[in-house]
């Protein structure tokens, strides 16, 4: 399966409703949340929306435009706690656990639009989600 595939997507939603230890860090994770993937394989923006219920994603919704879109240029909006913004290469390398996504913010390799002390309030959550994307293997 291919990272940022539907598939892959799936994996993800069936693997957070089942994971013990995931689920104890993310509990009290009810939100939305957007993320766009620029320059992706094929020549395409990727536009996914994530939505939690007390942890579990209860959806993952992919859609794809020709690149660049203007998604590109979205900025945060009710009722999304947060819409991320990043290349292929560099949320890849997130997901592989070879990068920190705080680390790549601060770098400006990856933005984060939204209400930042929200988001910071639940970092620890979204860090656990991290560890459990870069638990579902995939081809990049």
């Amino acid at each position: 399966m291919r990272y940022q595939s539907q598939e892959w997507l799936d994996a993800i939603v069936a693997k957070s409703r089942t994971d013990e230890a995931y689920l104890k860090k993310a509990k009290g994770l009810t939100v939305k949340q957007r993320s766009i993937i620029t320059d992706a394989p094929g020549g395409v923006d990727i536009l996914v929306i994530w939505e939690w219920d007390d942890g579990k994603v209860v959806t993952a919704t992919r859609q794809e435009k020709p690149a660049p879109s203007e998604w590109r240029n979205w900025k945060n909006e009710e009722p999304y706690i947060s819409t991320s913004v990043g290349t292929y290469e560099n949320l890849a390398k997130i997901a592989k656990g070879e990068m920190n996504a705080q680390v790549a913010m601060a770098k400006k390799q990856f933005a984060v639009h939204g209400n930042m002390l929200k988001i910071f309030a639940k970092m620890g959550k979204f860090n656990a989600f991290s560890e459990l994307v870069a638990s579902v293997k995939c081809e990049y």
